[in-house]
């Protein structure tokens, strides 16, 4: 297994984003564009409701929004599966227009993945317990205080990062390799989880703040910015919450003024995301495997 270069990984990210545009756009439209067009005829109805505040509405359109989010996510992963087959083996499925296909491997990531979100809630349960003992300990035991923050701060935050690193070439896995991907992506990325850590960070963070600020752009002076902390440090628990109602209430309105641009915005993210993700994962898998068609016959 090779060692992750870091540049050499984002520049083939942003290579595959602009070098295969017209193969993306392809294959990725249709998958991506169901979920937006969902959101856009059906998600407004909730948005009101909290604009509102009923609450019995809000409830109401609670399964929509569910049964929403799933087929969006389903999308995302066939979308996902396709571009990586492309990264990964040149497969661009020419002459395909409409790319709608829920195979194998898009049900073994689905799967993988709901498991992966079960182990995180068990592990989130079990780190509860944990913290709790230790705030019994924090008031008998000078400094452990301290220590209690600094693992809420820093030891919890960083642990996760390292285990999104590993667990990162997941995906590549699944599409590389008849297996659901957790072993073996935990294996190559032993060593690599630093240089992964970087090269998200340089393949995700340019464009996250470049969409943040077309998203400020769109809002506009239709938004409103929350007091200052010392402000709301100095509030009661129910003035608290009336603040919080009051700012999500107008951000809500901004968002149904401005329904039309966002989900433009949104589907547009999706696609550049998309791509970048099976850019820089795929691109990943290639070096550290050294050959990926050798693994897919295994």
């Amino acid at each position: 297994m090779s060692k992750l270069p870091i540049m050499a990984t984002v520049s083939r990210a942003y290579g595959f984003l602009l070098g295969e545009f017209g193969t993306i756009i392809r294959l990725v439209w249709a998958p991506l564009l169901i979920g937006v067009v969902l959101s856009f005829n059906f998600s407004g109805a909730a948005l009101d409701a909290a604009i509102k505040g009923d609450e019995a509405a809000l409830a109401g359109q609670t399964p929509g929004q569910v049964l929403i989010s799933i087929v969006a996510g389903l999308g995302s992963v066939m979308a996902l599966v396709a571009l990586l087959r492309v990264v990964i083996f040149g497969d661009r499925a020419p002459g395909l227009w409409v790319y709608l296909w829920l195979g194998q491997a898009e049900l073994r990531l689905v799967v993988v993945a709901l498991l992966l979100f079960v182990a995180a809630i068990a592990a989130g349960l079990a780190a509860a317990i944990v913290l709790s003992f230790l705030a019994v300990l924090a008031n008998a035991v000078p400094g452990m205080g301290l220590l209690l923050t600094a693992i809420v701060l820093v030891g919890i935050p960083a642990l996760l990062i390292w285990a999104a690193a590993r667990l990162s070439l997941v995906p590549s896995v699944v599409v590389a390799e008849n297996n659901l991907g957790v072993e073996r992506s935990w294996q190559l990325m032993g060593g690599n989880a630093l240089a992964m850590i970087a090269v998200a960070l340089l393949t995700f963070g340019p464009f996250t703040i470049v969409s943040g600020l077309v998203y400020g752009a769109i809002m506009g002076a239709d938004t409103s910015a929350l007091p200052s902390f010392e402000s709301l440090a100095k509030m009661s628990a129910e003035e608290l919450r009336q603040v919080l109602r009051e700012y999500m209430v107008v951000q809500y309105r901004a968002m149904r003024a401005h329904w039309v641009e966002l989900h433009v915005l949104n589907f547009v993210s999706g696609v550049i995301t998309t791509a970048l993700s099976a850019g820089a994962f795929g691109s990943a898998y290639n070096t550290i495997v050294a050959d990926p068609q050798a693994q897919r016959e295994v």
